[in-house]
């Protein structure tokens, strides 16, 4: 199951040993038609959080590959 993070949550990335650092943003991608050939699905809703670390590093993620600090 993915974690849902807030603003101001602490995090680290998963399954290694590096900086703590706060979530900033929680973005929700927009739903787009998809340019897959033969696709009558949509694709699901994304999110994407942004991070940034204790040494001043901004990064942006999927919640999959966070875990809280």
């Amino acid at each position: 199951m993915a974690e849902k993070f807030s603003i101001g949550d602490r995090v680290k990335r998963k399954g290694i040993h590096g900086p703590v650092g706060t979530v900033e943003k929680v973005r929700v991608e927009t739903v787009h038609d998809s340019i897959k050939k033969n696709s009558d699905e949509q694709e699901p809703p994304t999110e994407t959080v942004t991070v940034m670390w204790d040494n001043g590093t901004l990064s942006h993620f999927i919640p999959q590959g966070l875990e809280p600090a």
